[in-house]
């Protein structure tokens, strides 16, 4: 499967590419080191388990009311969360249990309504 318009589902709800703010996607598969040492010649080692641990960070961009209504749901489960993302490296999607760090929420303004700051989201897989 190849790239199908969309980065990342969180929780079952797709975010849209247009809710995400330029410049800030980072995809980020990390080794996963069960064990390093140092040889007699002080040769540093390292054992690697196959699959890498990744971590995505992006913010939500400034946002209306009715914005944040469709993306709500992403906020509301913190541990445990089910992720299909874009696999940069792949050119493929993955999909994975993630932990999100509690997002701040915060409101920019409330003429005509609340508008929503832009929003960091950081993901790491289990």
């Amino acid at each position: 499967m190849s790239y199908a318009g969309y980065r990342i589902i969180i929780n079952n709800i797709t975010v849209p590419n247009s809710m995400i703010q330029k410049g800030t996607w980072v995809f980020n598969p990390k080794d996963r080191i069960v064990a390093t040492w140092k040889d007699g010649n002080q040769t540093e080692h390292r054992r690697i388990l196959p699959n890498a641990k990744t971590e995505i960070s992006f913010s939500i961009k400034v946002r209306t009311e009715e914005e944040q209504a469709t993306i709500n749901s992403i906020f509301a489960q913190k541990e445990n969360i089910p992720v299909t993302f874009y696999n940069d490296f792949t050119g493929d999607y993955d999909t994975g249990l993630f932990f999100m760090d509690t997002p701040q929420i915060s409101h920019k303004d409330t003429i005509d309504g609340i508008r929503y700051n832009a929003t960091p989201v950081h993901l790491t897989q289990y």
